[in-house]
């Protein structure tokens, strides 16, 4: 058997290199590794930043929009009792009012005064013969279908002109003022009858 026997000396620097390069190449990617693990703590750190801001505005947001609901809950109710009150204050009609008035009065009793004063009241000035008429008056005004409610607010008695007197069979005339509330529905009601049986 042949042995082979080499008496020239080793490289050993070969050797050496390559276990310097593979040492550098090692190195060189734990640093890296370290890096990307450095730099991707710093990012998580960072996006868990972003995400509490980004929860605080959102929280915000939401309180902000809830407020915003309320104040237009509030601006909606408020039109609509805008629009309620313009309702009730809409004139009503007149007509059905006035051929009750003047269906109630007495044979010698005459409207001097009609005053719609709005929201379905009406004040009334009305000339009666005696003071006594004007409590009638107050009975029959009262039970009829349109009014709500009435008040007597007072009765004044006209003074006799020059040259009328007494002992002549003159008497003196009263006048009466009357506030009434009208039922609203009462009279759109009558309105609405009359309107189709024409």
């Amino acid at each position: 058997m042949l042995v082979d026997i080499n008496l020239l000396p080793h490289d050993e620097r070969k050797q050496s290199s390559w276990l310097k390069a593979a040492i550098a190449i090692a190195a060189l990617g734990l640093i890296l590794i370290l890096t990307f693990v450095i730099l991707g703590i710093y990012q998580g750190k960072a996006v868990d930043t972003l995400a509490s801001q980004l929860s605080q505005e959102q929280k915000l947001r939401a309180q902000k929009e809830e407020k915003i609901a309320e104040l237009e809950s509030l601006d909606t109710w408020a039109n609509l009792d805008a629009a309620v009150k313009w309702a009730e204050g809409y004139p009503m009609p007149m007509l059905p009012v006035l051929g009750e008035v003047v269906d109630a009065l007495p044979e010698r009793g005459f409207l001097e005064e009609f005053t719609y004063t709005g929201a379905g009241a009406l004040e009334l000035g009305i000339q009666f013969d005696s003071s006594r008429e004007a409590a009638y008056y107050l009975e029959r005004i009262s039970s009829t279908k349109l009014v709500s409610d009435v008040k007597l607010l007072g009765v004044e008695t006209e003074a006799l002109e020059e040259g009328e007197d007494a002992d002549a069979g003159v008497l003196p005339r009263y006048l009466a003022r009357y506030a009434l509330t009208l039922d609203r529905e009462a009279v759109k009601g009558t309105a609405d009858e009359e309107e189709a049986g024409e």
